[in-house]
């Protein structure tokens, strides 16, 4: 797949399919979209595109009310690669390009620099100043110009429209399931496993502290989790939080892989987040939150073996 960051670069392409979006998430929505473009620009002999913003939009124009991002721009890179696209183009995003109008952002981006065919858009995008440009305003733009629009969507499960809005909504309220069931995979964090206090080695219980790269954390409290290393999934149990019964004051995410003895100290690692077991709370001794963490290996062990790994 080829990532595209400067449109000067990319070669005179046949019949060229753009799927737009931010796809934070690569949900099953974003999916959609992909493979509308996928299926458009193959039926032609040509080439589908995805065509994305770094950093989000969002990030640039009001940075305090930002959404935390579920992936790591690395993170869709991978998801966007297996999705069957055939390349993606980076656009980088500041204030001159927030400035142009749905009209001027077709014409001098996706008519200018790549001479689309089509392009693929989800119901509910918008792009150009002041997110003016919608579905519609795209098709009537295509009709002006000559290229076709397809849109997408809405794209629901159990009744609930697929958004990364959603998405965010349900991983905050710690509903990791459904947060699944819209994504078409469980949520992860990925990061890097550091040295931390080691305070379950105190307990007799060893964890891998992870420096989450993620931004969309779920809320404090036990989860039945996966550590996915380059040699497979690996059933685990953690813990994010404050760790109130040793009165930290620093949130952490502390991963106990069962079954495991390897140092993985420095390694990128994705943490899987399946369920969440229980909130977070302080116990009056070690004693008594050991008792509760033997309880909580159980019921995280019985929902892992309940639920099949992420391809």
């Amino acid at each position: 797949m080829e990532i595209i960051r400067d449109l000067s670069l990319l070669p005179v392409l046949a019949h060229p399919v753009v799927a737009l979006g931010n796809f934070d998430g690569v949900h099953l929505g974003h999916r959609a979209i992909l493979k509308a473009a996928i299926d458009r620009a193959h039926s032609a002999g040509g080439k589908a595109y995805a065509l994305t913003f770094d950093p989000l939009p969002a990030k640039v124009l009001s940075p305090q009310r930002a959404p935390l991002m579920l992936m790591t721009p690395e993170d869709k890179l991978e998801y966007l690669r297996g999705s069957g696209i055939d390349g993606v183009l980076v656009l980088r995003f500041d204030l001159a390009l927030s400035r142009l109008s749905p009209r001027d952002f077709v014409k001098d981006y996706l008519l200018a620099r790549l001479a689309v065919e089509a392009v693929v858009v989800g119901h509910s995008v918008s792009f150009g100043h002041k997110r003016t440009g919608n579905a519609g305003v795209m098709v009537e733009l295509g009709r002006e110009f000559g290229f076709e629009t397809v849109v997408v969507g809405p794209v629901k499960v159990e009744g609930v429209e697929v958004s990364s809005s959603k998405i965010r909504e349900l991983i905050a309220a710690g509903d990791m399931a459904r947060a699944a069931g819209l994504l078409g995979r469980a949520h992860f964090l990925s990061g890097v496993v550091v040295h931390g206090r080691e305070r379950g080695r105190t307990i007799g219980f060893p964890t891998a502290n992870i420096d989450s790269k993620t931004e969309c954390v779920p809320p404090d409290g036990v989860y039945a989790t996966r550590i996915v290393l380059p040699d497979g999934a690996y059933a685990s149990i953690t813990n994010i939080g404050m760790r109130p019964t040793f009165n930290e004051t620093a949130r952490s995410i502390e991963a106990h892989i069962f079954d495991f003895n390897r140092d993985i100290y420095d390694r990128e690692v994705k943490l899987e987040i399946v369920e969440r077991v229980r909130p977070e709370r302080k116990f009056e001794s070690g004693e008594a939150l050991g008792r509760q963490i033997a309880r909580d290996l159980k019921r995280a062990r019985e929902i892992l073996g309940a639920s099949a790994p992420a391809n």
